[in-house]
């Protein structure tokens, strides 16, 4: 797959109306800087089969000054160096759901999303976690994958500097979102709360990202979540479209509740209408920057695929999405292209904060990518990163 650069002007051209829903403020671009970089070569330097980038990548530096890159499968590992630009593949499994057939535990598989560290000891982690109702007896009719998975958000806590997780809290669950329905069993494809992004400080509060399939009471979107408390995995909350006021319900234990009080309102499902892959925020005008793979309709007509990032000064109003660079997406690959691309995430090999949450003037776009065969996706999948810089579009 030919990745295409595209320039400042370009891109300017291609998507034009720098504001969005009220956005106020410095209008950013990312543009490529250099040619694609191999980070993770599975044919290489995978520890086993299953050892593969299978979400967006996510850094924080511990206190021992060692730099945790995870972009890991359910059996989460770490890449570790002295900076992003020496990581290298540890082994040593960091969490691993116990697969749980009990669904009420929320305990099956989890990947490793959101992560967040204030000292390098403590970390603290958002983790996708499915739900498999059809390894269920008698849970789920339909008995397929899809038909029968339920994604939900649970918080993990590492207390060695990351080098391993075990689920947060005490005495239940630590779940952070998900469906406030018994599991359903009416729909024909995955439902709930996936693919956290990675965790961010913005004005006092900790805020993340988590996808929405459209559900009943539930519609698809981006949800927008916060809190002040990282210690505690049920202090999450969402917002409803006018506030931070939505605290998601375990419906395993909570029973009569108003369903409709316990859904998200997705945050500018217009303007970004797909997963978000990652948030930074910019180091000299404290812009805050979304990354995202989507297919969008250029000024000219024409459809343009690829990587795309918003701006934003608040994370509630989005700037129109500017492309990064074309590239062929996992959920559209074709047979006329080897490689397909996922999971975004703009990290800065110079970043001041230990969660790597803030970028410059420069850094990298990371991304899967995928080996295809015969149309197909398998375990041939390498990490990639792309040189960036940040530049400055002046608001029409």
């Amino acid at each position: 797959m030919k990745l295409l650069a595209v320039s400042l002007l370009a891109a300017s051209s291609l998507w034009s109306g720098a504001r969005a829903e009220g956005a106020e403020h410095r209008h950013l671009t990312v543009v490529p800087a250099g040619p694609v970089e191999t980070v993770f070569d599975w044919s290489r330097d995978a520890c086993v089969k299953s050892h593969v980038p299978d979400a967006s990548a996510r850094a924080f530096r511990n206190a021992n000054g060692e730099v945790n890159l995870i972009a890991s499968h359910n059996d989460n590992r770490a890449l570790v160096g002295s900076s992003l630009d020496n990581v290298r593949p540890r082994c040593q499994v960091l969490y691993e759901g116990k697969r749980s057939a009990r669904l009420a535990d929320f305990d099956d598989l989890s990947w490793i999303g959101g992560i967040y560290t204030r000292d390098g000891r403590t970390v603290h982690a958002l983790a996708h976690t499915e739900l498999r109702g059809e390894r269920t007896p008698g849970q789920c009719p339909a008995g397929r994958y899809s038909s029968c998975l339920l994604n939900t958000v649970t918080a993990l806590i590492s207390r060695d500097g990351g080098h391993s997780f075990q689920p947060a809290g005490k005495g239940r669950p630590p779940v952070v979102a998900t469906l406030p329905y018994s599991f359903p069993t009416d729909r024909k494809a995955r439902v709930g709360y996936a693919n956290p992004s990675n965790i961010i400080e913005h004005d006092g509060w900790f805020y993340a990202f988590i996808f929405a399939d459209g559900y009943r009471d539930q519609r698809r979107g981006n949800c927008l979540i916060r809190t002040k408390d990282l210690d505690d995995p049920f202090s999450w909350r969402a917002w409803n479209g006018a506030d931070f006021s939505v605290n998601f319900v375990d419906p395993f234990r909570e029973q009569g509740m108003d369903a409709r009080a316990h859904v998200c309102a997705p945050v500018a499902p217009n303007v970004i209408g797909r997963m978000i892959g990652g948030i930074v925020k910019q180091r000299e005008s404290g812009t805050l920057i979304t990354v995202f793979g989507d297919k969008r309709r250029g000024a000219d007509g024409h459809w343009v695929e690829g990587i795309f990032t918003s701006t934003s000064s608040d994370l509630l109003t989005w700037t129109e999405p500017s492309l990064v660079m074309g590239a062929q997406l996992l959920w559209d690959k074709s047979c006329e292209e080897p490689n397909a691309y996922f999971y975004p995430a703009l990290i800065d090999p110079n970043a001041q904060t230990l969660s790597f949450e803030d970028f410059g003037a420069s850094g990298f776009l990371y991304l899967t990518r995928y080996q295809l065969k015969d149309c197909k996706v398998t375990w041939d999948r390498d990490l990639v990163r792309v040189p960036v810089t940040v530049k400055t579009v002046p608001l029409q």
